[in-house]
């Protein structure tokens, strides 16, 4: 039986050498296989993410003319004829534009998720997705070990997403067919938060890290755009992403730092974020509103900016934790711990539940499941219930202890 043939996937073309001088040649870099066709690229080695999204465009276009449904059509719409990766290229065309306007780390993610699922349900039908595939993507998906539940869940749910999203358009019909979406548990949630020691450590040692060999005598400051990150996510509980893309300068694909009025328009003045990731606007508070003002006094429209660009804080926060905390500590923390501190601050203030489901976008279940604890006031009921039988039980001593006196 003939293979099928791959979908479109990167490859790395070697570098070239002259084999008497050992003269360089021609650089190496990624290239789409296409069949026996190679397509460079233009990225070398580095800038693998940027051949993904290439690699993207390739597959966008080539399906321009005759597009996956007429290809689904084609092949018929029962489950044992429909293609995975069919399903899965569909949808990427439908989504390109969401997909595009994802943040860098986003895209790289997203993208290498996608190769993923190409290369591994290559050849398999819709009627292929069981408990047992399933579980063999989690463990041959990625060659060097296999995904952790969490990861494997992300990228099934993906994986879920297209399909059903294939047989809403009428790409498939199940006709009776139920698939069956055995995906790992998800894990526990867990409430991590900074003390305030250790939110103001995370702040000191980013803003004080310098390079001496550039800037002058007083050095480089390197983490400055971390230090402001922290803060922000301190204040307002903000989405990383959401932090990383704000700018002092109303636009329409951007959140806003309104430092005039004092309102983070987390989503934008139009708000596009998904519904299950709500940014609704937020005041700011007064303490960071000031130091948002004699920021912008720099004169650049980002708010979270280095190198001269919006600032990605991903591998500079990883690096930041793991030399402010021991290794157990900064295990359980990362940036999104920051949004935590936040939520369980504001209840350890006796800020009403309301009010912080709405500063943090959320709902006050979720609120109250996950920060409750925190509050004073936490089961204050049951105290005063036991506290008021206690005092019931000795003045009834003492009552008994006085007619004793008297007898």
């Amino acid at each position: 039986m003939s293979r099928r043939r791959q979908p479109p996937h990167l490859i790395w073309v070697k570098p070239k050498y002259n084999k008497e001088t050992g003269a360089l040649r021609a650089n190496g870099y990624w290239a789409i296989a296409d069949g026996t066709k190679r397509i460079g690229t233009g990225f070398g080695l580095e800038s693998r993410a940027d051949a993904e999204k290439a690699r993207l465009d390739y597959e966008v276009k080539l399906y321009a003319e005759q597009s996956a449904a007429e290809i689904v059509a084609e092949h018929g719409k029962a489950v044992r004829d429909v293609l995975v990766t069919d399903l899965i290229k569909f949808y990427v065309e439908r989504h390109q534009k969401q997909i595009e306007a994802k943040s860098k780390d986003r895209l790289r993610d997203y993208l290498n998720t996608v190769e993923r699922l190409i290369k591994f349900w290559a050849g398999k039908t819709v009627y292929d997705v069981n408990e047992k595939t399933l579980a063999e993507y989690q463990q041959k998906a990625r060659p060097v070990k296999p995904l952790s539940d969490n990861h494997a869940r992300r990228e099934l749910q993906d994986l879920k997403a297209m399909i059903h999203f294939g047989i809403k358009k009428g790409l498939c019909e199940l006709n009776g067919h139920v698939i069956d979406w055995e995906l790992p548990e998800p894990p526990e949630a867990r409430a991590e938060f900074y003390t305030k020691a250790e939110a103001a450590m995370l702040v000191k040692t980013a803003y004080r890290a310098k390079n001496m060999a550039i800037g002058g005598p007083r050095g480089y400051r390197t983490s400055k755009h971390l230090a402001r990150f922290i803060l922000i996510g301190l204040y307002t509980g903000t989405r990383s992403e959401k932090i990383e893309q704000a700018s002092y300068k109303n636009s329409d694909d951007r959140p806003w730092m309104d430092i005039d009025n004092g309102i983070f328009y987390r989503g934008g003045v139009a708000n596009k974020s998904p519904l299950n990731k709500r940014a609704d606007p937020v005041r700011i508070p007064d303490q960071l509103l000031a130091h948002l003002r004699r920021w912008a006094k720099e004169g650049s429209d980002n708010v979270i900016e280095h190198n001269g660009k919006p600032g990605s804080t991903r591998r500079g926060f990883f690096s930041l934790k793991k030399e402010v905390f021991s290794e157990e500590r900064a295990k359980v923390v990362n940036r999104h711990t920051l949004k935590h501190t936040c939520a369980s601050w504001l209840m350890q203030k006796r800020v009403p539940l309301n009010v912080i489901a709405s500063y943090l976008s959320t709902t006050e279940e979720v609120i109250l499941k996950h920060y409750g604890h925190f509050s004073p006031d936490f089961h204050a009921e049951v105290n005063d219930a036991m506290k008021a039988d206690r005092q019931v039980r000795i003045e009834k001593a003492k009552r008994q202890a006085a007619r004793l006196r008297a007898a």
